[in-house]
């Protein structure tokens, strides 16, 4: 399930995409407070995953895998196409 979307594009209109995803309690990781995330949910799923990605990819397409794939809520970073964050 998608849980959030970091925009690193700097075409924000542009809908083809390199994606990363990570489960969205790393989110809390980086901030301080209350956490928007619950880290037993992800951790018990049984579908943990520290990093994964999709390139050349659309939007819509990372959203639905996004949503489809995970059990829990899923941060998808969203980058210009041909960039290739993940190395």
């Amino acid at each position: 399930m998608l849980g959030n979307i970091v925009d690193h594009r700097t075409d924000r209109l542009n809908p083809h995409v390199d994606a990363v995803f990570e489960p969205s309690v790393h989110d809390d990781q980086r901030r301080r407070g209350e956490p928007f995330f619950d880290w037993d949910e992800t951790a018990n799923s049984g579908a943990y995953f520290a990093v994964a990605w999709q390139y050349g990819t659309t939007v819509r397409e990372a959203v639905l895998r996004a949503e489809r794939e995970w059990p829990f809520p899923g941060t998808a970073y969203l980058y210009d196409q041909g960039s290739a964050p993940a190395g």
